[in-house]
């Protein structure tokens, strides 16, 4: 089987013209008109005994360590080791979440969740900015630091909540096709405590003995695994996340075992946030001169008084979003101080194993977006998915 990249080479130019920067696996060997060039030959050579003689040494790194990562394959003609090409995971990740930074991050990746992604990012930019534009330094020429001091901290504990629910993992379990491309079975195992496969060898649902379904562990149809109490299959995100609590279209992400508590707080923050900036900013606004002002919106043109009646809006669906998320934060204590989750409230669920909703064990990520897999045994991205690297 000719390599893919062999119709496109042109003559003379072999394998080390590539750039092997590990998030692609390359092929050892070039071909050229259907037989193997003296140079790629010697090029495949070479990389066989350095590998060799870093895999002795326990040494292998960087594109070396990638090579050696590929799976070796025996060509049928020539009896020479191909490596297969292998990608990252999180390029082939089979559902709908959106990767940063290679694999770093990863947030949901539903497009309906964008619009109201963007309003709770308004909501907090924009009084936020007209604050430290107008009210800040006034106070601060003033010798007023503390509420400028404690509004600009708080801000900031906000905005990295938020961005720590929108792109942290929120417990994710991967799929069938996922461990065993990976070969994260054993290691599953260990971190969760039962087999995740439920002892299938063809994806087909076992048969769950009658004690192990009274504790909680069902059968995901999609993800052909077996997870554990309180964790369920999001349709929005499509995977089964541990202790799932809902999907939250305003920060574009599940919210699970591993950021629930980056949710409430976030939750929190913001509530403290709107208690500090709106005050502020309603007292600075109502200490203006009247007739001044008065007399300025008088001469004023059309554009500006539309301008003026878009801020006025504007306020009032801030000042409404704030006193929504003081009611999110009541109902959210409620949940806590009752060990229920979102949809164990709504659907009327028993937490069987009486785990903490907040307080209880965080746990390890469950898979490696930067692991080296083999595309084809991975199903096509679904619909909605997509993998960004910045």
């Amino acid at each position: 089987k000719p390599p893919r990249h062999a119709a496109a080479m042109p003559s003379g130019v072999t394998f080390d013209d590539f750039d092997t920067d590990g998030d692609v696996g390359m092929e050892d060997e070039a071909l050229i008109g259907g037989q193997p060039s003296a140079s790629s030959s010697s090029s495949a050579r070479e990389l066989t005994e350095v590998g060799a003689a870093a895999a002795r040494s326990g040494a292998a790194s960087g594109p070396v360590a990638e090579i050696l990562g590929t799976q070796a394959e025996k060509g049928p003609a020539t009896g020479t080791a191909r490596s297969v090409a292998t990608r990252r995971l999180y390029h082939l990740w089979p559902a709908r979440n959106v990767f940063f930074c290679k694999g770093l991050l990863m947030t949901g990746g539903s497009d309906e969740c964008w619009a109201p992604h963007l309003c709770v990012w308004g909501c907090i930019l924009v009084p936020c900015t007209i604050y430290f534009c107008w009210v800040f330094p006034t106070l601060w020429r003033r010798g007023a630091y503390a509420l400028p001091l404690a509004i600009l901290i708080v801000f900031l504990l906000t905005s990295g909540c938020l961005l720590a629910t929108c792109c942290t993992d929120p417990g994710i379990i991967p799929r069938r096709d996922v461990i065993l491309a990976t070969g994260a079975a054993a290691k599953l195992e260990e971190s969760l405590g039962y087999d995740v496969l439920g002892g299938s060898t063809d994806g087909s649902e076992p048969k769950l003995p009658s004690d192990i379904t009274r504790q909680g562990y069902r059968w995901c149809r999609t993800c052909r695994i077996v997870r554990p109490p309180r964790a369920s299959h999001c349709p929005d995100c499509d995977n089964c996340v541990l202790r799932y609590d809902h999907h939250c279209p305003f920060v574009n992400n599940c919210v699970g075992q591993r950021n629930y508590h980056f949710f409430f707080s976030f939750v929190t923050l913001v509530m403290f946030l709107a208690m500090l900036v709106i005050p502020s900013l309603m007292s600075f606004f109502a200490a203006i001169d009247i007739e001044a002002s008065l007399k300025f919106m008088i001469q004023i043109n059309a554009v500006m008084w539309v301008a003026f009646y878009s801020l006025i809006t504007i306020g009032v669906l801030i000042i409404t979003a704030s006193l929504l998320s003081c009611l999110l934060w009541v109902y959210h204590v409620f949940l806590i101080a009752s060990n229920k989750t979102t949809k164990e409230f709504r659907k009327s669920i028993r937490n069987i194993d009486e785990e903490p909703t907040l307080c209880a064990r965080r746990g390890p990520r469950l898979f490696d977006p930067r692991a080296l897999v083999d595309p084809s045994l991975l199903p096509p991205r679904n619909i909605g998915g997509s993998a960004w690297s910045v």
